[in-house]
């Protein structure tokens, strides 16, 4: 099934709208925005308890265009209030506060059909991630998921983390034994990012410990993946009310790209493809 992305570039949005992509197969990895959608459907809007600030406080806002520059990458357009693709498939609707960080995402619920829908996209999503993994696989032996997030800072500090850090890598669910030299250059290439007036600090499972759903299953696929669950503190945005600071996002968007394409040079160097 996958030949057919073998010899060309592909661009273009999923025909279900849950996902974007833009892939060219040029080198071994894909950046991927898992949470950055906040479309709704029109047919669940009159359901929906949130709004749309409501909602982009939950988003990974932005995340789309901090990657859509690379060569191989894909982002989420609808809503994690919608379904959420970093939640296996009998979690991912929030149709209860508890599945939503006691949050009531729904004033009435949707209904049977509607869900239908929304865990179809969820499911051709995985599709796709799992057609485009495996041609690179083919063509190199190896792929690298640079999974990119952003979190509220003010949630951490209210759990008692003073300084949460700019950059988090959840490694729980990795090989250590295997991509030890990997995650530690990913580090060093997160800690080299500059943001104009901000200290770049890095934590390892400081934050977040990378145990969610695309990680568990992406790396359950093949011991040749590498999935790195990547967060980034909202220092590019006021979290509260959704406004994008552009010269910390385009720093941001800059500094990833450098950090990815250094990241994938370095571990050719090392034979790992």
């Amino acid at each position: 099934m996958h030949e057919m992305f073998e010899t060309k570039k592909i661009k273009g949005t999923d025909p279900l709208g849950g996902f974007a992509y833009h892939l060219d197969f040029s080198l071994p990895y894909i950046a991927v925005a898992v949470h950055s959608g906040h479309d709704v459907r029109k047919e669940l809007l009159p359901f929906m308890a949130l709004d749309s600030g409501q909602r982009k406080f939950e988003e990974d806002t932005a995340t789309d265009l901090m990657i859509k520059n690379l060569g191989n990458s894909v982002w989420a357009l609808e809503s994690r209030a919608v379904y959420d693709l970093n939640r296996s498939r009998d979690m991912a609707l929030p149709l209860t506060p508890a599945k939503f960080w006691g949050t009531r995402v729904y004033k009435t619920l949707p209904t049977p059909e509607m869900n239908r829908k929304s865990l179809e996209n969820h499911d051709a999503f995985y599709r796709f991630m799992e057609i485009c993994i495996a041609t690179i696989l083919d063509h190199f032996g190896v792929c690298i998921v640079y999974d990119i997030h952003s979190y509220n800072i003010s949630r951490q500090q209210d759990k008692g983390i003073k300084y949460p850090p700019v950059f988090n890598l959840g490694t729980a669910l990795l090989d250590k034994s295997k991509w030890e030299k990997a995650i530690e250059l990913w580090l060093e290439q997160l800690d080299a990012i500059s943001l104009p007036g901000i200290k770049t600090t890095v934590a390892e499972n400081l934050v977040f410990s990378g145990k969610a759903e695309f990680c568990r299953r992406l790396c359950s696929l093949d011991e040749r993946i590498l999935v790195l669950p990547t967060e980034i503190s909202k220092v590019y945005m006021d979290e509260k009310n959704g406004n994008i600071y552009p010269d910390v996002l385009l720093a941001v968007k800059n500094g990833l790209k450098k950090a990815i394409l250094t990241h994938i040079k370095l571990l050719k160097k090392l034979n790992r493809f």
